[in-house]
């Protein structure tokens, strides 16, 4: 297992040293892996390579958030943190390059919603004043492990590493839980398959928000179903509340959190 090999980890413990996170169930810290980082990660390498390695307990916590709402959250310990990171590390440049499309940011490197507003923002000069806008809802919800697994094999063909990804899942109380690592990637991988039924519109994805441009209201609305229709294979929906036909919106109004 070359990527998740001693080197790897040692770059995903620096990674993951660069911010600060609260320990998990069995309360070891990040300090305490850098200080035992001699000894552990040879150790993790060899169980990563031999098949042995079973991610440790998880730490269920709810957090509050800047928007008010509580966040049910899932913490690994930072070892399978370390993992995570290492996993991650090794499927996004293939997933960047295969899977996901230029007109989706968020989750992504150098892509965020300045992106996603800049490629609106052009729709809308050329005159698409029209807008569908799809929340959607639970997006983390309800995907299966062998889902998860086969989206990943449309783009990775090594055996060994998809078994290591599927322990890794399997740990989690559901595969794209809040709290491990590889969440926001998979949140990305799961609308793919969405985005895959979409292109020929004219849209723009950030995160888990899609806006569709048209230059009429008909137009606005057939994307709408047509969004509506290709979440629904993935047995997802917009989010009732914020999902709506905008009329000459505002382009710095859109891919707002709670908007």
């Amino acid at each position: 297992m070359p990527l998740l090999s001693e080197p790897y980890l040692r770059r995903a413990l620096r990674q993951c040293g660069r911010r600060a996170s609260a320990p998990g169930a069995d309360d070891m810290t990040w300090g305490h892996l850098r200080r035992e980082a001699r000894v552990m990660l040879p150790q993790l390498a060899i169980e990563l390579a031999s098949g042995t390695w079973q991610p440790g307990p998880i730490r269920d916590v709810r957090l509050p958030t800047y928007t008010g709402k509580e966040m049910h959250t899932f913490i690994p310990t930072v070892r399978d943190r370390l993992v995570h990171r290492a996993l991650r590390n090794a499927l996004e440049p293939v997933l960047e390059a295969s899977a996901f499309r230029d007109w989706v940011s968020g989750f992504r490197p150098r892509r965020n919603r300045i992106t996603s507003l800049r490629q609106a923002a052009g729709y809308s000069r050329a005159g698409f004043r029209w807008v569908a806008d799809l929340d959607v809802a639970s997006v983390s919800e309800g995907a299966t492990i062998d889902e998860v697994i086969d989206w990943h094999a449309e783009h990775i063909h090594d055996g060994t590493f998809l078994a290591r990804l599927r322990t890794a899942l399997a740990a989690m109380p559901s595969p794209i839980a809040p709290g491990s690592g590889l969440a926001p990637m998979l949140i990305n991988l799961r609308l793919s398959q969405v985005d895959k039924r979409v292109s020929g519109l004219r849209v723009v994805r950030f995160a888990d928000n899609y806006v569709a441009f048209a230059r009429t209201r008909e137009d606005a609305q057939e994307a709408f179903y047509t969004i509506s229709d290709a979440l629904l294979q993935l047995r997802l929906r917009p989010n009732e509340a914020k999902s709506r036909i905008r009329d000459d919106a505002n382009v710095e109004d859109l891919f707002l959190i709670g908007g």
